[in-house]
């Protein structure tokens, strides 16, 4: 049987995503594409905001794909894998040898489209991608942004066949924040009190992805301080979130979400990252973030010092260089990043800018 793409994030199959009204068409669509590629509704484009479910579906689509059948190939690329793939082969001059193997496959599965909106070129091959899949009866599927109205390229496409069908995910409502998270405390082996969980859901309303980093704070505590999860608990983990957010500016708004997650997948705190400790279990993670913000974000040495306790640029330039070296010298750690690469909101957007 194919195995699952190494590149897939376990963390995003259909069991782990909490369905509710906001995202049931849209999951139904995915399911449907992943049991029967090609069969029932063909292209499939997702549409929703950041971090409220588009890139889980697309990673649990193709791994369910791969699992279901020896056979099938699926292929999941970001808008911007497909540019550098579509740059490499436009270099050697074999354009269309790589749209046909792309279109060998059983799936094939486009994150973020809407970043080929500014490239005539890339929009043209998509095009022809998806005649010959679609044509072969082939699956495809999209996901775009809806920030400036979904991809226009994604609509073009999925009107083009009759069979094309778009779903929307929409921003969870309060008892479908409960929900997930319980469900995520769950997959942690945490049982959540539903007064705690109550309080996260009342005052996250926006992104799943929010909604899951004010449980990680809660549970960074929780562990730090070796205290019962309780509603003070969580009280505080809303306080020190809504804090941190509201005293910095716009790169270090930004640089926290890459610090909650690093935080939580080191098991130190966000205030750990930022503070004067040198022991390894700080230092090394603290690398790790500075790193990211660089890669994913592309902000300045100046910023990321700023971001990380006000550190010197010889202090951050130090850092970045021993983070990769970390990398090379460990393939745990590098997992580890690749990890968090997935599952930052932030890694497509400055992947894109930087393209443009």
């Amino acid at each position: 049987m194919q195995s699952v793409p190494a590149t897939l994030n376990p963390r995003y199959t259909f069991p782990q995503f909490v369905v509710g009204r906001s995202n049931e068409g849209a999951y139904a669509a995915a399911s449907a594409a992943a049991v029967a590629p090609g069969t029932l509704y063909n292209p499939i484009l997702l549409v929703g905001g950041t971090g409220l479910g588009k890139t889980h579906l697309a990673h649990a689509v193709t791994a369910e794909a791969a699992l279901r059948d020896p056979l099938r190939v699926a292929e999941l690329l970001t808008a911007d894998d497909f540019l550098h793939r579509l740059s490499t082969a436009l270099g050697r001059g074999t354009p269309e040898l790589m749209l046909d193997e792309l279109a060998r496959a059983s799936l094939i599965v486009v994150d973020d489209v809407h970043v080929l909106d500014r490239h005539a070129t890339a929009q043209e091959a998509l095009l022809s991608l998806a005649a010959r899949a679609v044509s072969a009866g082939r699956q495809l599927m999209l996901t775009s942004d809806d920030a400036a109205g979904a991809s226009a390229l994604a609509q073009r496409i999925v009107r083009r066949f009759r069979t094309g069908h778009s779903a929307t995910l929409g921003t969870p409502d309060w008892a479908h924040r409960v929900a997930i998270l319980h469900a995520k405390a769950t997959m942690l082996g945490v049982e959540l009190p539903p007064s705690a969980a109550h309080h996260l859901a009342s005052q996250c309303e926006g992104s799943v992805r929010e909604l899951e980093g004010s449980l990680t704070r809660l549970l960074a505590i929780a562990a730090l301080e070796r205290s019962p999860l309780t509603l003070g608990l969580a009280r505080r983990a809303i306080a020190m979130r809504t804090e941190r957010s509201e005293n910095a500016p716009h790169p270090l708004r930004a640089a926290q979400t890459v610090q909650d997650a690093v935080a939580a997948e080191w098991g130190v705190s966000p205030d750990e990252l930022v503070g004067a400790g040198r022991s390894r279990r700080v230092v090394e993670p603290r690398r790790i973030g500075m790193l990211l913000c660089h890669e994913l974000l592309a902000l300045s040495l100046r910023e990321i010092g700023a971001a990380f306790g006000d550190r010197d640029s010889s202090t951050v330039l130090s850092a970045l260089a021993r983070a990769r070296a970390d990398m090379a010298e460990s393939g745990a750690v590098a997992e580890r990043v690749a990890r968090l690469k997935q599952m930052l909101p932030a890694t497509h957007t400055a992947q894109s800018a930087s393209a443009r």
